[in-house]
């Protein structure tokens, strides 16, 4: 994006190198649990599985599960702080959060309309949507917007682009890191048809937190994405009717989007940089 040649952090002290092998071991033990978190539910109260409420603890005590083990094997005496990447990008930088969530939304149409046309050629199955539909009439609208469009995308955001892209960063190359943690992303969906949409979000996502230095960035970057279907979906739209961008606004956004990301893209110095991933 901007041709500046990325320096390759150097692995502080006796700290456990973090692989991209390992970091596809880890993501696959959270799918697993959370998938153990959900039966357990459903076996305990038969239904929790069509409620988001239930979903959505899951993956919240899924992921707090698999986050402290990571801490405890790869950083046991460093800050929750630092291992999260929970900084402030600076006052002098705050600008950066509003156009990370800017990005997001700009990318949610195209990206809405990649998902649409996969779905086109490669039908769900009945089963797939009879559950989908079992979640929209078992919740409230508060509920679902609470659940799917904030709690569930900041549990990722502190897996993905929290501990697993700092552990990463510390480890490789900011390009690998960004990477590798782009393709776990979308691997973790586990459905074929989301993987397309998930990569391009991965690494839009990765690009922003390695851009501004802070977690907060992609986390702002995702609210920013779903708010564009939380607001109308908040205000009685219906979440099942087909949404049709003008390719204007798919254009548009595509390329709003790529300014914003080639803007935040490791414009900051090198030792800034390695400030972040020293502890």
């Amino acid at each position: 994006m901007s041709g500046v040649r990325l320096p390759r952090l150097p692995l502080p002290g006796p700290r456990r190198a973090f692989t991209p092998l390992a970091g596809a071991g880890w993501t696959f033990a959270l799918f697993l649990l959370e998938q153990i978190c959900a039966g357990v539910t459903e076996e305990a109260r038969p239904g929790a599985f069509t409620d988001i409420v239930s979903r959505a603890a899951c993956v919240v005590l899924a992921t707090s599960i698999l986050c402290f083990l990571m801490v405890r094997v790869y950083a046991p005496e460093g800050s929750l702080r630092d291992v999260f990447g929970f900084r402030w990008p600076g006052w002098g930088t705050t600008v950066r959060l509003p156009l990370c969530a800017l990005a997001g939304a700009a990318l949610r149409p195209a990206m809405s309309t990649l998902d649409d046309k996969i779905v086109a050629r490669w039908p769900v199955d009945a089963e797939a949507v009879e559950g989908m539909q079992k979640i929209l009439t078992h919740s409230s609208r508060v509920e679902l917007i609470v659940a799917i469009f904030v709690v569930i995308p900041i549990a990722r955001e502190l897996f993905f682009r929290g501990i697993l892209y700092g552990e990463l960063r510390r480890s490789t190359p900011a390009l690998s890191a960004i990477t590798s943690s782009a393709i776990l992303f979308a691997a973790f969906t586990f459905e074929p048809r989301e993987i397309p949409s998930a990569l391009l979000l991965g690494l839009a996502f990765a690009v922003m937190r390695e851009g501004a230095g802070t977690v907060l960035a992609p986390i702002a970057g995702q609210l920013g994405f779903w708010a564009v279907d939380a607001v109308p979906f908040l205000r009685g739209a219906d979440p099942n009717a087909d949404v049709v961008y003008p390719t204007k606004w798919l254009a548009g956004g595509v390329a709003a989007a790529v300014v914003i990301l080639d803007g935040l893209a490791f414009r900051r110095a090198p030792e800034e940089a390695a400030d972040d991933y020293a502890s």
